[in-house]
């Protein structure tokens, strides 16, 4: 029972009793979850620790606290990893190589399934991201929203979740840390270019094809922090 635990793990473990309680009936995002006052009697805590717990199930992700609202299952967040990622860009000299080794790992993967896997809704979503791209490469936010998107639905295209998963911090953390606009703005025409070259490589389902074009994308990226950090000497090689 939770209440034979040690008082500094009891919010922990009433979390982890919830959660478990949150997969196994599959809620979906959006359900409502029991009130305070039945959480507290269900599992024979009191109130602070059921407030505690439901302070570490949001900070996992799992679950959204309103006032007035209670608690409302959410879909699982990447945003504390891409807090972690942005963090160690601005911390660590070598963190924008190891980013760009997993983004060549995941990315190049990815591209390779989706050209097995994608939908004709999965071409063209992708090509309207590009054509988005296009309409706005003089745009800053707009073209570097559409830039990521391409990613993110590249991730989608491969028809496997996880993969899916990898790239959404990523994205997020790149997003809050190009500090760039003009260089960037410069260089997205280019970034349009190649990932109409993925793309293509893919509607083909040509699976090494998208894993190279999607390897050369990312290579000229690694090579020109410069065009994206106002502090390449905290971000770059």
């Amino acid at each position: 029972m939770a209440a034979t635990a040690r008082p500094g793990r009891l919010p922990e473990l009433v979390a982890d009793q919830i959660q478990a309680e949150i997969l196994a009936t599959r809620l979906e995002p959006g359900a409502q979850l029991p009130t305070e006052s039945q959480l507290t009697e269900r599992h024979d805590v009191s109130r602070t620790v059921i407030r505690e717990a439901a302070r570490i199930l949001e900070q996992r992700g799992l679950v959204d606290i309103r006032p007035g609202r209670g608690m409302t299952v959410t879909r699982p967040s990447t945003t504390p990893i891409a807090r972690h990622y942005a963090l160690l860009l601005k911390a660590t000299p070598d963190a924008f190589d190891q980013l760009m080794d997993l983004r060549v790992l995941v990315e190049t993967c990815i591209a390779g399934l989706a050209a097995q896997h994608r939908t004709d809704h999965d071409l063209a979503m992708l090509q309207a991201s590009i054509d988005a791209a296009e309409r706005h490469r003089d745009d800053y936010e707009a073209g570097l929203r559409d830039d990521l998107n391409f990613h993110l639905l590249l991730g989608g295209a491969s028809g496997n979740a996880i993969m899916s998963l990898l790239v959404e911090p990523i994205n997020e953390c790149l997003r809050e840390s190009y500090r760039v606009p003009s260089a960037y703005v410069v260089k997205l025409q280019v970034s349009i270019a190649e990932h109409q070259a993925i793309l293509d490589a893919i509607r083909d389902r040509d699976a090494e094809a998208a894993r190279e074009a999607t390897r050369q994308h990312l290579e000229r990226i690694r090579q020109h922090p410069e065009d994206l950090f106002d502090r390449p000497d905290g971000a770059a090689r």
